[in-house]
This record gives structure tokens, C-alpha cells and sequence, in this order.
């Protein structure tokens, strides 16, 4: 492991856990520490760790012009998340505001229901809003009304991807979510659908913040998390901010997720193998264990966190499935490790939802 990832860890320590032990290497290269802190997405969290570490008197901010510099471009990003936050913020409550008119329920996913489980909610980096819709307790009607409610108000509304729309809004990037899961030519995927959209429209909901926005029950968010994980890694691969995610989400809810149900679910949708390496990958990243304790199927997920993602996925249309399908050519290795069925399956999924699925549901 390079001196800069080994620190960048530490930092991440320092903000979570206020965990002050520990030195600043003489040999680190701040430039690369800071490149591989934006290129995990946890910047901020590693500027806050520093500042933790200055404020305990372990370090002073010194070095030359240049790294002074450096340094006071990385604190400043600190005051941008928080903007950025803020502008999320106010988009966001004028977006179930408007929804509200209608008679529509706007419940959070993923991003802003993890990032209260962070020291400060805005110094997770988010770069849009997941929204799951819901009037009179269903959801696909809400769905599509929801989409009609933006359109209304100059809004235009992308409907190209069967599982989610998406649309900006002045300061928000705004995802809103027919389905849960890519569950496309996949008939265990479909079932974990259903009981998604089952515990989300059934509740109880807890409000984020005091916005009116709603979170899913613990139980549907921390299935939801570690489905969108698991694709993640098979799909495009992980960074350090996705593994925080279900770390810090796993310590806020330890006494409040319902554990039996929540691992038989794992074991029931084949998430075992894969879960189990994640879930403890974030212990080690949090200093809960160390290096030596980390298997070697879970060594090579780690270092493929630090090799970087393959975003291919995000490319639409059959380029986009063309290069999707060379990902998981290049997953082999994470199929045969990590997950409940082979690459050629995986592949044949791919293949069958493209053609033949075109339209799904459930």
C-alpha cells in the first residue's frame, strides 16, 4: 500500500472516530493524497480528519509555499460541499413541496438517507437525489405523476432508462425511481424488487432532517444499500465511499436493523459471499481489524478499490450495453469469488433483459 492511501485511511480514522495516534509522514506527496482522496469521493472526510489531527496539536501546517497551498485548496472544497449541501437542501424541499400538492410522498433513497449516519451529513459526497414516489399507498401511479408534476413546471424529464427518470432542478441532479433494482432478465433480482417496493410504500418512515422527505424503513435501506453495492462491484467497482456507506449506516442502525431477518435476506437473494468481504473490508477501513486479518479474496477487493472504477455502465443505449458486457468479461475474477452465479450466467441476463425485456415489470 502507498504512504498516501495508508494516511488517507488514517484521516478517514480521525474524522469517524476522532482516532488522533498517529503521525504525518514526512514522505507523503500531498498532491497524490489529495488526488486519491477526490478520486475515492471522500475528500472532505479526509480534510476533516487533518483538521481533527491539527486541532489535537498532532500536526501544524507547515511545508512550503506551494504544499501551504495545496493544502489551503483542499480545506476550502470543506466550504463547497457545504454550499453545494445547502443548494440540495432547498431544491430538495421545494421538489416535495410541490409533490406534496399533489398528494404525493417523496421518501429518500440511498444518498441522503446515508449521510446522516456520517459526523456531518454534508461532508458526504452525493452528486444527485434518489426518490421513490408514493400517493395513497402505491407507488407507480405516484411515479409517473411525479414526473408530470416537473414537466408541468418547465421541468423535462428523462424517461430512457426503464429504472429510474431523471431531471435537474437548480442545484439538484434528481433521480426518480420506478424501480429499485436493475432487475431486468434477472427473476431473483425481480423478487428482491417486490420486497422493496413492499417495505418502502409500507413503512414506517422516519423524516430526514426537517425537510418533510421521507427515509424507508432501516431494514428495506440497508437491503437496498448492499444490493446497489454488490451491482456496483460487479458492474463498475467500488471506492472507498461506497464501503463507508454500509460501515457507517451498519454502526448507526447496529441496534435498531433486524439482524436474523436482514442476513437471511442475504443469503436468500446471494448477496453471502459477497456481503461478508464488504462488510468486513469496512471494519478494516475504520481501524475495527487489521491488514493481516483481511482474507485474500478480500485483499484483491480491496486493492481493486484502490485500482479505480470502470464507469462504462453509465453510457446508454447499445454502446453502453456493448461496453457493460466487456466489464463483466473483465469481472470474471469477482464472479468466481464473490457472487451466487458464474460470469456466463451474468452475461446471459444482460443479454436476455436487453432483447427480450425491454419494458419490464413487476
Amino acid at each position: 500500500m502507498k504512504v498516501e492511501q495508508e494516511f488517507l485511511l488514517n484521516l478517514i480514522r480521525a474524522d469517524v472516530l476522532g482516532t488522533t495516534g498517529f503521525s504525518v509522514p514526512t514522505s507523503l506527496d500531498w498532491s497524490l493524497l489529495i488526488d486519491e482522496a477526490n478520486r475515492q469521493n471522500v475528500s472532505v472526510l479526509a480534510s476533516d480528519g487533518l483538521q481533527k489531527l491539527f486541532d489535537a496539536g498532532v500536526y501544524s501546517v507547515l511545508g512550503d509555499k506551494e504544499e501551504r497551498w495545496t493544502k489551503a485548496q483542499w480545506f476550502a472544497k470543506t466550504m463547497q460541499f457545504e454550499q453545494r449541501y445547502a443548494y440540495q437542501l432547498v431544491a430538495a424541499r421545494k421538489m416535495r413541496k410541490w409533490f406534496a400538492a399533489e398528494g404525493i410522498q417523496t421518501v429518500v433513497l440511498k444518498g441522503f438517507t446515508v449521510s446522516e449516519c456520517y459526523p456531518v451529513p454534508a461532508h458526504r459526497y452525493s452528486a444527485d437525489l434518489d426518490c421513490f414516489l408514493i400517493k395513497d399507498g402505491e407507488h407507480f401511479e405516484a411515479y409517473e405523476l411525479g414526473n408530470q408534476v416537473i414537466e408541468k413546471r418547465g421541468g423535462e424529464v428523462s424517461r430512457h432508462y426503464y429504472k429510474n427518470s431523471s431531471y435537474d432542478l437548480p442545484g439538484l441532479h434528481v433521480e426518480n425511481h420506478k424501480f429499485c433494482t436493475p432487475f431486468r432478465g434477472n427473476k431473483t433480482l425481480k423478487r428482491l424488487e417486490q420486497l422493496l417496493q413492499e417495505m418502502i410504500v409500507a413503512g414506517p418512515w422516519t423524516e430526514f432532517e426537517d425537510t418533510g422527505l421521507l427515509m424507508p424503513p432501516v431494514l428495506a435501506s440497508a437491503l437496498f444499500l448492499i444490493e446497489h453495492a454488490y451491482s456496483h462491484f460487479l458492474h463498475e467497482g467500488l471506492n472507498l465511499r461506497h464501503i463507508l456507506d454500509w460501515a457507517l449506516f451498519k454502526r448507526k442502525h447496529q441496534s435498531d436493523l433486524d439482524w436474523p431477518a436482514f442476513d437471511g435476506y442475504v443469503d436468500e437473494f446471494g448477496f453471502r459471499r459477497f456481503y461478508d468481504a464488504y462488510s468486513h473490508l469496512g471494519d478494516y477501513i475504520l481501524g475495527f481489524c487489521e491488514y493481516s486479518s483481511l482474507t485474500d479474496p478480500e485483499r484483491r477487493m480491496m486493492d481493486s478499490v484502490w485500482a479505480g472504477m470502470d464507469l462504462h455502465e453509465s453510457v446508454r443505449g447499445f454502446a453502453g450495453k456493448l461496453r457493460l458486457t466487456g466489464n463483466t468479461l473483465r469481472a470474471g475474477w469477482k464472479y468466481q469469488e464473490f457472487a451466487s452465479i458464474s460470469m456466463a450466467k451474468a452475461l446471459a441476463i444482460q443479454v436476455k433483459g436487453f432483447f427480450f425485456e425491454r419494458n419490464p415489470a413487476l
